[in-house]
């Protein structure tokens, strides 16, 4: 008798559970959602890992800006900086603090005033800086460093550094992040 009155509420009331059908859409759902918050999940790792080269970019173009203010203005002494490329006899980098009048000495600028880096190298004025993981001193990323000294008066520069990842591509925008430039004026 119990098995009759189970069928009869079966046939007299539907949807006492999920059918076949529903079951499928709701896992497609479930799987699309899944889908879509693994793409977002990607795209913040990628866009970590870009906001950590414009950091250290930065940090490398402040630390060079650093080195050249230590010079006197009025001085073209060199200065001396240090990274942790594995041939240690390229680990050590020169950095010219003389300076030119009108377009200034060292890396050309850009019509913006910053660093054109599509434009080749200039000796004692570029740098590439390896950058290491401070805990096992492995060789994480080498970083172009450029520089260019203006000079305005026998007692003021205008320097203008800016860094960007070496290799970098504005054609995969995953991984680019556009140079640093940092700006300051040298005096006595």
């Amino acid at each position: 008798m119990k098995a009759w009155q189970n069928r009869r509420t079966w046939r007299t009331n539907p949807q006492v559970g999920f059918s076949l059908l529903e079951l499928m859409i709701a896992c497609m759902v479930m799987m699309i959602g899944l889908t879509g918050g693994l793409a977002v999940v990607l795209a913040a790792v990628a866009g970590n890992n870009r906001d950590k080269m414009d950091s250290t970019a930065t940090i490398l173009s402040q630390m060079t800006i650093e080195m050249i203010s230590s010079v006197s203005a009025n001085s073209t002494a060199t200065v001396s900086i240090t990274d942790c490329n594995p041939a240690s006899s390229s680990a050590s980098h020169t950095i010219n603090t003389a300076g030119a009048a009108s377009s200034g000495a060292g890396a050309p600028l850009a019509s913006s005033g910053g660093i054109d880096f599509s434009q080749a190298t200039v000796t004692g004025y570029s740098l590439l800086f390896y950058s290491c993981q401070a805990s096992t001193g492995d060789r994480q990323s080498i970083y172009d460093v450029r520089w260019n000294i203006t000079t305005l008066s026998s007692n003021a520069k205008f320097v203008t550094v800016a860094a960007q990842r070496n290799g970098a591509d504005s054609t995969q925008p995953i991984y680019f992040a556009s140079p640093v430039s940092l700006k300051t004026i040298v005096g006595l």
